[in-house]
């Protein structure tokens, strides 16, 4: 219980992209722990990163985790040509080298692809007795249990800038700041993503502020086929997907989770929305609730230039406690033969030309301004606990979730300086102000 106690005082959320609550993923029995170090998104490094750099704050995280968990088995997931550069960092661990292929780090994938044990529908790993930790939130926890709170994040800049890199910066830091420090973008009329090409949202980079779950901030020129798709309407995709769809079946043949064996069918559900849209039952839909965004049935399947992840997507938002039917128990028979290479992928995204090295690096000067978001996806709200004016110390409380909420963890200054503004969902820090 105190592990979790102090994970949970930290401020720990899972930096794989999800940002679940790691208090609350350790607060059940385990007998295999997955310190999850894949890499899902295309061209990022963060994982890899920390993984090289935090290697001793890892491996003792992962002896609590274990005594924490009662777990018999420790694994680390990485891929298969960074296993022998890790090797020797994490001699007491077993790794575990896998493909190079997409979504790799999802954890119902990793989870069946580790250990054999499919995850059952509407169910999540600690089901089968394992836990799946993100390598950076891993990292965290050892960083909780010297008495810490965390008040950085690791993110890669990556795409359209002259020098991709990766660094350890504070929670908040704005996303403009680090093109910047990436020498600028190399395209006048750049998109800027939180997230990488497939699961990326496009944002405001000069006042949006990185949070514990960014893993990338990445450009891409306007015209990539990944812009242009985030930036058409549903209106539209709608009545594309009226007149183009062929229920050729594609989307759903090379869905991950479908392969998986579960009921994830988005040709169906391509059908049921341009036929009926609104009006249609949300039941008619319980199929979109598995779905992961992983964005390849859109950005890789479709031989029609429609967007069933988008349509995926808003349908699972109209679902409420829905009953989804297990599917078929087991994975697809040619599973290994229909997974999508990344190395494929990242030319069919026209992004091969920003598969670049990204070295890990400090920022040339301090950050003078944080944009700490309080959002927390699990959480029912969070409370400010700091007003405009006020002076902080760096990780002095900024906001605590409200009484009786068990998933909210409270959030911590990332910098010291005066607060120039609190919003509901930002508090803005400006550095050595006075």
């Amino acid at each position: 219980m105190a592990l979790r106690d102090d994970v949970r005082r930290a401020g720990v959320l899972g930096a794989g992209g999800a940002a679940f609550p790691a208090h609350v993923k350790y607060a059940r029995p385990a007998d295999v722990l997955i310190i999850n170090g894949v890499e899902c998104e295309l061209l990022s490094r963060k994982d890899e990163a920390v993984l090289e750099t935090r290697a001793a704050d890892v491996v003792t995280a992962a002896a609590a985790l274990r005594e924490e968990l009662g777990a018999r088995d420790v694994v680390l997931a990485v891929k298969a040509d960074q296993a022998r550069v890790l090797a020797p960092l994490y001699g007491g661990l077993r790794l575990h080298p896998l493909a190079d292929c997409y979504p790799q780090g999802d954890e119902m994938v990793l989870t069946y692809d580790v250990t054999g044990r499919r995850v059952p529908a509407a169910g999540i790993p600690p089901d089968v007795g394992v836990v799946v930790a993100n390598a950076e939130t891993v990292a965290n926890v050892a960083r909780a249990l010297r008495g810490r709170v965390v008040t950085t994040t690791w993110v890669t800049v990556a795409g359209a800038v002259r020098e991709p890199f990766v660094a350890e910066v504070p929670v908040g830091t704005p996303a403009a700041r680090l093109l910047a420090e990436a020498g600028g973008v190399t395209d006048a009329d750049a998109a800027v993503f939180d997230g990488g090409p497939m699961m990326g949202e496009e944002i405001d980079a000069a006042s949006y502020g990185v949070g514990l779950a960014t893993g990338v901030i990445l450009a891409l020129p306007r015209r990539n086929v990944v812009v242009e798709r985030a930036r058409q309407p549903l209106a539209h995709v709608r009545t594309i997907a009226g007149s183009a769809c062929t229920q050729c079946r594609d989307c759903t043949e090379l869905c991950p989770r479908y392969l998986l064996g579960y009921d994830v069918t988005p040709h169906l559900s391509m059908r049921r929305f341009f036929s009926w849209g609104e009006e249609a039952a949300a039941s008619w839909f319980a199929n979109a609730a598995g779905c992961t965004g992983c964005g390849l049935c859109e950005l890789y399947a479709c031989p029609m230039a429609i967007s069933p992840r988008r349509v995926q997507l808003h349908l699972k938002k109209r679902l409420v406690e829905p009953a989804r039917r297990e599917g078929t128990g087991e994975a697809h028979a040619d599973r290994d033969g229909r997974r999508v290479p990344s190395a494929r992928l990242k030319r069919r995204l026209d992004v091969v030309a920003y598969d670049r090295p990204a070295p890990v690096r400090t920022l040339a000067a301090p950050v003078s301004q944080v944009r700490i978001p309080l959002g927390q996806p699990y959480a029912a709200e969070l409370r400010p606990a700091v007003r405009e004016g006020d002076r902080l110390e760096l990780g002095q409380l900024i906001a605590s979730p409200a009484p009786g909420d068990e998933r909210g963890v409270p959030v911590y200054a990332s910098l010291a300086g005066r607060v120039s503004a609190v919003k509901a969902s930002t508090v803005v820090i400006d550095g050595g102000a006075v």
